[in-house]
């Protein structure tokens, strides 16, 4: 994992850095101030870790100032933003997955006790399923991840540009393996292409579930062989036999041993082991927790575990493999002393033949009940948090300072976030993945800007549309329930509509080692039952409230009502907001064309027709093009075969979207200079992105190409 450091700045460089952050929001308005980069005074992210059984990519940021986050508590803050990349090894590097914010506000360090840095929890959940791959039960999908945090500005979608406030880390990650193969796959991994004339191109071939297909014996063997200590080896498997204090109750892996003599291991080393003393050290050789932080919109606590070795965890990916635990305890006086076991969370790991030298990072995610904890605004509230790691057997739920063999503890500060008056109370926090407190209330689109936007201001909604949010029990433990409602702005409330009469949860039972289970719903009216209650263990996962498809809808300004009912059965509108639908797409003419074609949002000439040929005498291409949507980011040219254009590119290369109002070019020339190209056929294509959020994605829908060809000759 890298990360950036940077020394403390002296007296007069602290002063003109706090002008240059009063000045920062200005940015895009003036080029008299000049900005430096990778400042790392006020906010720094310290790592990052996937999750591959949730697909949740999670890092942790640490705040480190008393102010310059433009207020306190009770006002608006500034938002850290966090944007996610992933290098799939294919060649195409870092891919943007899309970003998350939270809040953060000037806290004052007058309190008892430390107030920072304050570490807080960022997460993202992504769509890993066309990554995913079965190479072989040694061997496991290993991409590298990359999260930007940038202060009160979006991150660019270049992974390599550093933000004005923040900094990026890098770590490896595990895909979880495909649970089925296609043909194609298949006939890859037995290598008989033929295979696929024979079999139906969409028929998924299920893959057996994990089963223990090693022998105690041969773990060994193969344990020593990669220096795994025996005491390591059969931890689990003796521990489950052996009368001691440790907990084996979660363990996922033992083995069947008929004659201990035989396989010739010390006793006495475990005996050691399990009859440790509660302040003894523990090993973190194999693995590691680096950093944890609290997410304040969900109340959830996450942890990184960073998995050092290629062996060492009871098996491949074909087995079981072995579990990690991270217990949470949080010291309420922020004294010094834990006083509440606040609960465990797990994540499966597995000998991975071809981790990397750096090894791997995963995360664990586990929601808690603040309710009667919380402070108002005026009150900060800040506590320590502490994580304790522990592999195979169950960290200690009756002392936050004992380890177990294998792992280790961290401790962090963390601002709980602020009470609201009594009674059930609920936020929607993101609309489409993005958030909710970013909609304007007068254009409805998200980060609305007039003055010298960029392609992350003045963003619309399209397709597909998640809501996701809680609802505060503020200790309430009746039934709660739900729905949202959406209707044309300007219609009566009469014309209001369910968003959705169908939606299926994921629940997790905190208080069970079952796994998280789908909790199917289904009401006419929209209405669903709030099962998430922390006061008895019960969290959905993803805060999942429900998911409205507008693509059929007429695009325009839609307004939203979110209604739950109270400790009365009373119904409560919670929220209403409206939100810019835009459900239009770019067309691409699909023809070759002398002009550009005014029926369509996307085309390409060159002036003179197609196919045109190009000499040493005039190698001068110009042409047209058309890139048009209300709601315009960018376009950008491509010249092909590159191994033959010696660096040539048509001029200009690209636009991007930076005026109020602009909707893209109508008839725009290019041009080409070909005089450095080698004599060969070649291609220009256009493609171009808008502003929608689509389907809750934060990435900009891609439409191309449209494609134009000629011949540099001799």
């Amino acid at each position: 994992m890298s990360q950036i450091e940077t020394r403390t700045p002296t007296g007069e460089e602290l002063v003109q850095m706090k002008r240059d952050r009063q000045i920062f929001r200005l940015k895009n308005l003036t080029t008299a101030f000049t900005f430096p980069t990778n400042i790392t005074f006020w906010e720094q992210l310290t790592c990052v870790g996937y999750n591959p059984q949730f697909k949740r990519l999670e890092s942790v940021v640490n705040v480190k100032q008393t102010s310059g986050y433009n207020g306190n508590l009770c006002s608006n803050g500034s938002l850290e933003y966090v944007r996610f990349f992933i290098d799939f090894h294919d060649g195409n590097g870092f891919q943007n997955m899309g970003y998350t914010s939270f809040k953060v506000a000037d806290i004052s360090n007058a309190p008892p006790g430390p107030q920072h840095p304050l570490s807080y929890l960022a997460y993202l959940f992504v769509d890993d399923t066309k990554y995913k791959k079965f190479l072989d039960c040694d061997h496991a999908v290993v991409p590298t991840m990359r999260a930007v945090l940038s202060w009160n500005s979006i991150p660019s979608l270049d992974p390599n540009q550093l933000p004005f406030y923040g900094n990026h880390v890098d770590a490896d990650i595990q895909l979880a393996s495909k649970t089925n193969l296609f043909p194609f796959e298949l006939a890859e991994l037995i290598k008989a292409p033929n295979l696929t004339q024979y079999l139906d191109s969409q028929f998924e071939i299920p893959l057996i579930s994990p089963k223990q297909i090693v022998s105690a014996d041969a773990l060994l063997r193969a344990n020593k062989a990669a220096g795994v200590p025996d005491k390591r080896t059969f931890y689990s498997t003796l521990g489950k036999n052996i009368n001691s204090t440790v907990d084996f109750s979660r363990a996922v892996s033992s083995f069947a041993i008929k004659n201990i003599d035989e396989l010739k291991i010390d006793l006495n080393q475990f005996l050691d082991i399990f009859n440790q003393l509660e302040e003894a050290s523990a090993d973190t050789t194999f693995e590691q927790l680096t950093c944890l932080g609290l997410n304040t919109a969900t109340d959830s606590l996450g942890a990184v575990i960073h998995i050092k070795k290629n062996a060492g965890f009871n098996g491949n990916l074909c087995s079981p493999g072995s579990m990690e635990h991270v217990a949470f305890w949080a010291d309420w006086n922020n004294d010094g002393n834990f006083d509440q076991y606040l609960g465990t969370v797990s994540v499966n790991v597995h000998d991975i033949q071809n981790i990397p030298a750096g090894g791997l990072y995963y995360n664990v995610l586990l929601p808690v009940n603040l309710a009667d904890r919380l402070k108002t605004c005026d009150s900060p509230n800040i506590i320590r948090i502490r994580a304790v790691l522990s592999w195979e057997s169950l960290p200690s739920t009756t002392n936050p300072n004992h380890l177990n063999t294998w792992g280790n503890y961290k401790d962090a500060l963390v601002q709980l976030r602020p009470k609201l008056s009594s009674g059930i109370h609920s936020a929607i926090y993101l609309v489409g993945n993005v958030d909710r407190t970013m909609i304007d209330a007068t254009q409805y689109l998200y980060n609305y800007q007039t003055v010298a936007p960029s392609i992350n201001n003045n963003r619309p909604w399209g397709g597909a549309i998640s809501f996701n949010g809680i609802i505060d029990r503020n200790g309430f433990g009746g039934i709660i329930k739900y729905r949202l409602l959406y209707k044309k702005q300007g219609e009566p409330d009469t014309a209001y509509q369910p968003i959705s009469t169908s939606e299926t949860f994921i629940l997790d039972d905190l208080n069970t080692p079952a796994p998280a289970f789908s909790d199917p719903q289904s009401d006419p009216s929209g209405w669903f039952i709030y099962k998430q209650n922390p006061a008895i263990g019960l969290y959905n996962v993803y805060n999942y409230l429900a998911t409205w498809d507008a693509t059929s809808k007429t695009d325009g300004p839609y307004t939203i009502r979110f209604v739950h009912t109270d400790e009365m059965n009373n119904e409560v509108i919670a929220d209403q907001f409206t939100i810019m639908v835009c459900n239009k797409p770019m067309l691409i003419s699909p023809t070759a064309n002398p002009m550009v074609n005014t029926a369509f949002d996307l085309d390409l000439v060159i002036d003179g027709g197609d196919c045109r040929r190009s000499t040493l005498k005039d190698p001068i291409i110009k042409g047209h093009l058309r890139a048009v949507h209300p709601y315009f980011a960018d376009w950008v040219l491509d010249l092909q075969s590159t191994s033959h254009t010696h660096g040539a590119l048509p001029a200009p290369l690209s636009r991007s979207y930076s005026t109020f109002g602009d909707t893209g070019d109508a008839n725009g020339t290019w041009s080409l200079d070909t005089s450095a190209l080698d004599p060969c056929g070649y291609t220009v294509s256009i493609g171009a992105h808008t502003r929608v959020i689509l389907n809750s994605s934060t990435n900009f829908p891609h439409y191309l190409p449209k494609a134009v060809g000629f011949a540099k000759l001799p």
